[in-house]
């Protein structure tokens, strides 16, 4: 698959946005129709007005706005990279089911307008833990305990609203496909797509002002009476006081993932019981997000994979190839020289016949040539039995 990353100009993405919907194209980009609608009007590119395409989907033929020229010359890039083909058709699914969601899913009302006999099992067992009344914290005042139960973190008095809201979060969710797991090892709450098995984190936290302490004149009086007791009475301690004064808020945020990661709270003209189908649609949407992304790093795992082992096999190739031309080279050296030293015992003896004093002891010393130079053609199978011996070791004194 071809693959490019050279940014698209400011007429293609004209041309584009006249074509299809906005809504459409901003997927191809990997970015949401609004995101695309600003990048358009900061490039002075028009949009086709509302009801636009309505019209043309009725028959009717519609004009386009033209494209303004900017005092900027030549072609102007738009900064804009298309997404792989695979990963556009991911964003475009991911788009068509956040709609889906948003039109299924009604405002919801507040937790305790809706609260119900059958809560979640794990919505049950994390009341039960959080509404313990000893052992918690006594600086910052939030109960948490996510290695046994939901990985929710909120002060006394927003137990109630909390869980309300989780029991009707993943309820939901599980309607959409979802399971919902503590892992005990990790201390997390981790929210399962069953359909992929992509699994991302999920947690609810109450944010806590923290101011600094003021000493009470009741603490102030305990310090004094310290200092004024006895010197030797180690009865009494240093009565502490608290660098900091924490006070809870009231307001919850939700967050799931980490790196990346997505959120939503409480704001001062909208609580999160307003935007549960928001919250919803934006958990599925970061999920399929999620999912894209394991399936590009996994391509890419593959890809890698597949390059070493190409790399290995060209590397091995290369190495086995090197091997042999250095070994037909050596051969090629051997019986050059293997014919060179037949050549020389032939000229030696042809001398030695014309002057008639061919001696035994030269016919042995020719025998003796002919026979390194049968060892050193590579043509000829023969062993020599003093150079192809091992080599003699040194005898050492013990």
């Amino acid at each position: 698959m071809e693959k490019t990353n050279k940014p698209v100009d400011r007429e293609t993405l004209y041309n584009e946005v006249w074509t299809d919907p906005v809504i459409l194209v901003a997927p191809r980009y990997g970015l949401s129709d609004v995101g695309l609608a600003k990048i358009c009007r900061a490039l002075s590119i028009p949009l086709p007005s509302r009801g636009y395409w309505a019209k043309v989907k009725a028959g009717r033929i519609m004009g386009r706005a033209p494209l303004p020229k900017l005092k900027q010359q030549g072609e102007i890039n738009t900064g804009l990279v298309k997404l792989p083909p695979e990963k556009a058709a991911v964003r475009e699914a991911a788009r068509k089911t956040a709609a889906k969601i948003r039109k299924e899913t009604p405002v919801l009302p507040p937790p305790e307008e809706t609260s119900s006999s059958s809560p979640h099992p794990l919505v049950r067992a994390t009341s039960k833990r959080l509404r313990q009344r000893d052992g918690w914290p006594e600086d910052t005042q939030l109960r948490t305990a996510p290695k046994e139960v939901l990985n929710l973190s909120v002060t006394r008095d927003s137990i109630e609203r909390a869980l309300g809201i989780v029991d009707v979060l993943l309820k939901a969710l599980i309607k959409q496909g979802f399971d919902v797991e503590v892992n005990a090892e990790r201390g997390v709450t981790l929210l399962k797509w069953v359909e992929t098995g992509t699994t991302i984190e999920f947690v609810m936290t109450e944010y806590v002002r923290r101011s600094r302490h003021q000493i009470t004149p009741a603490e102030e009086r305990a310090q004094k009476r310290y200092w004024a007791r006895n010197r030797w009475d180690s009865s009494v301690s240093f009565p502490h006081t608290p660098m900091y004064d924490y006070t809870p808020s009231g307001v919850l945020t939700i967050q799931v993932g980490r790196w990346p990661s997505k959120t939503w709270k409480d704001t001062p003209k909208t609580q999160l019981e307003k935007r549960m189908g928001e919250v919803i649609v934006g958990i599925v949407v970061f999920a399929q997000d999620t999912y894209a992304k394991e399936l590009e790093e996994a391509r890419r795992k593959e890809a890698h994979r597949l390059a070493v082992e190409r790399f290995e096999f060209l590397t091995k190739s290369r190495a086995r190839e090197v091997e042999r031309f250095k070994h037909l080279e050596g051969s090629a050296k051997d019986w050059k020289r293997a014919v060179r030293l037949r050549a020389y015992a032939d000229v030696v003896e042809a001398d030695a016949r014309s002057k008639g004093d061919l001696s035994p002891a030269q016919l042995e010393l020719l025998a003796w040539a002919r026979a390194k130079a049968d060892w050193l053609d590579p043509l000829i199978q023969v062993s020599d039995p003093i150079l192809d011996a091992p080599e003699p070791k040194k005898p050492s004194y013990w």
